[in-house]
């Protein structure tokens, strides 16, 4: 998987407002060297609830691990992909 070409993916996740999530989504991508090119958070109707906007540059086919791996911090309630270039998250 190593030398599959990485392409620019977007991800929302949707996480408690608290210390340091912002880290721990990073990390997820530091510890896999993928390079984060854009990352913004958003209120939402739940005061105690954000919304992140991680893009990323990584391999199509990590996009299910990836999630996988930020929905196992504690702080996240759900991360979606983007399709495409669309602002919505896939499912959401």
């Amino acid at each position: 998987m190593e030398n599959q070409p990485a392409h620019s993916s977007r991800i929302s996740v949707y996480a408690s407002d608290t210390n340091q999530v912002l880290s721990r989504i990073l990390q997820v991508f530091g510890k896999s060297r993928f390079e984060v090119s854009y990352m913004q958070v958003f209120h939402t109707g739940d005061e105690h609830l954000k919304r992140i906007v991680v893009e990323a540059a990584f391999p199509q086919e990590m996009m299910t691990l990836i999630l996988a791996r930020i929905e196992k911090i504690i702080e996240v309630h759900r991360a979606f992909a983007h399709a495409g270039d669309d602002a919505d998250p896939i499912g959401f």
